[in-house]
């Protein structure tokens, strides 16, 4: 009679764990996205107040932001997650958003001024971003670039550069 009963908890140990397994990747997911969304909120913040600004026109200095940001690494309570600066990577129609990516969920926050990545000492094209999966420090500097208000963004620390 005890091995079966050792039997039948295994049997619904494993049923339950299977069970649970769908709320405990959403509680993930939930973890890493909530993470992630504060992360791109500092980034639009910093945006939105270089915005209220003037742009400075080539060649004059212009209103500076460092702004440094984490995504949690992946463990048992986060799934895996990145904020993606400047382009969505395929995911949105413009170029000028930030994308949370947590698990299989994805949150687009579009930016109210035109942004462009700054990779080895130049702007880069268009469709280029910066992927952070861990900290950042990001520099923002609000130009007139192409007759047009930027805000260009440099990784200092921690980001990589994609196109």
């Amino acid at each position: 009679m005890t091995p079966l009963r050792v039997a039948l908890a295994v049997v619904l140990a494993a049923a339950l764990t299977v069970a649970a397994a769908p709320a405990v990747e959403d509680a993930r997911a939930s973890n890493a996205a909530h993470a992630g969304q504060t992360a791109a909120d500092d980034v639009r913040d910093a945006v939105v107040a270089l915005a209220a600004s003037t742009p400075a026109p080539p060649g004059a200095p212009a209103a500076t932001r460092t702004v440094t940001v984490s995504v949690p690494p992946a463990d048992v309570t986060t799934a895996r997650a990145a904020l993606l600066v400047g382009t969505g990577h395929g995911d949105a129609a413009t170029t000028d958003v930030l994308v949370v990516r947590a698990g299989t969920r994805t949150h687009t926050t579009p930016l109210p001024v035109d942004v462009r990545i700054v990779a080895n000492g130049t702007v880069a094209p268009d469709d280029t971003g910066l992927a952070v999966t861990d900290r950042a420090t990001l520099g923002l500097r609000y130009v007139r670039y192409d007759g047009r208000p930027t805000v260009l963004v440099t990784a200092q620390r921690g980001a990589r550069v994609y196109t």
